[in-house]
């Protein structure tokens, strides 16, 4: 999704009410970014706090060519790394992971061989659909079991767009929030959704509702979803005790576009690039009660600062035992402090720029994209 996708952001056609009005009760940040602009590497570098260079998602291949994990790869996250559910666990809190995970597939690389108590969702993306004989469709899994796969069993009409997927998710996430306030038990819930990464879907209900065609129905859907999810949590009284936070894990792709890609808004390019649409993202801490509402902030925060942030706020630290990434934040969403520190551009194993400040560094740059790709 991209920084430009949603009204609170400018978006014109203003499709986007419950998630703009998330950011009026909460806060908005607008230098917000990923640590990489594709999939599998900045999704890593959420949930160990360090940069893909670190955690070992990279690849060395050429200049800067990005590092992504397809059905073909058989890596995944390494034993070695610490991710947030398995730290959160020390302080008693059920993990949850909706969506999708790709951080490989193989069984040692399985969510809940890493902290993760429950899983409803896929490996990987909805690419396909495949030939089953030669290249199977990815997988669904609720926890161990594989329960069917996308295309074949959860259904997704590549002619019209329609698949009922987000509206399963969101059913998962809300049974899974009154499970745990049922039984007064701490939580973390990681919602993954992928309905506007290509190809893009939407449920019936939403199917040719937005003034942006199928991507824009996609967005409307998680928006709506993403707002009785808010609803809920202040239904069972548990907003006052629940941290939300809403962002993507890169920028939009106009690889997609225009009928299945999404706006940067002002910003240069798109997923897969260094410029800010690659790596620039929405944002919105909500919780009520605590974060002044309206604030926006021009905190330069990373998916990173999610790791530190969320440790903090479980009254953990980091482990001291190897380079973290991310920042606590909090300073910044309680206090309206900034705290000074650089953002990298990485491809790959190389950095492609840093900011600091207002000031933004390239070192490297593709003049011509699809002609050094072709080299």
């Amino acid at each position: 999704m991209g920084w430009g996708d949603l009204g609170a952001f400018g978006e014109p056609s203003k499709e986007t009410p419950n998630l703009d009005q998330m950011a009026s009760e909460g806060m908005l940040f607008l230098d917000f970014y990923t640590a990489n602009p594709l999939c599998s590497p900045s999704r890593a570098a959420l949930l160990t706090g360090r940069l893909p260079v670190r955690n070992g998602f990279y690849t060395t291949n050429a200049h800067a060519r990005n590092a992504y994990t397809p059905q073909d790869i058989v890596g995944g996250i390494p034993d070695s790394e610490l991710l947030l559910p398995e730290l959160l666990k020390k302080a008693g809190y059920i993990n949850k992971i909706i969506g999708k995970w790709h951080l490989g597939h193989r069984p040692q690389f399985h969510p809940l061989k890493h902290g993760f108590d429950e899983w409803f969702g896929s490996p990987n993306c909805h690419f396909g659909p495949f030939d089953n004989r030669a290249l199977p469709n990815i997988p669904v899994y609720r926890d161990w079991e594989m329960i069917g796969r996308y295309y074949e069993d959860f259904k997704i009409d590549l002619k019209t767009g329609e698949a009922n997927l987000t509206q399963i998710y969101l059913q998962e996430a809300l049974d899974f929030i009154s499970k745990q306030q049922a039984s007064q038990q701490p939580f973390f819930l990681y919602w993954a959704i992928d309905a506007t990464h290509a190809p893009v879907y939407a449920s019936k209900h939403f199917l040719g509702t937005s003034q942006r065609g199928l991507y824009g129905d996609a967005v409307r859907e998680i928006d709506d979803s993403i707002g009785k999810i808010l609803k809920h949590l202040q239904k069972l009284g548990i907003s006052e005790n629940t941290f939300v936070f809403f962002t993507s894990d890169n920028g939009a792709a106009l690889i997609s576009a225009p009928k299945q890609g999404g706006s940067n808004g002002r910003f240069l390019c798109g997923k897969q690039t260094t410029f800010e649409g690659g790596m620039r993202e929405p944002a919105i801490a909500w919780w009520p009660g605590h974060i002044p509402a309206g604030g926006v902030s021009h905190q330069l925060g990373n998916v990173m600062d999610l790791f530190t942030t969320s440790l903090s706020l479980a009254g953990l630290q980091p482990p001291s035992d190897r380079q973290i990434d991310g920042i606590d934040l909090l300073p910044a969403i309680l206090q309206g402090k900034l705290i000074d520190r650089p953002i990298f551009y990485y491809r790959g194993n190389e950095m492609m720029a840093v900011r600091v400040g207002l000031y933004k560094a390239h070192y490297w740059t593709w003049s011509n994209s699809w002609e050094e790709y072709s080299k």
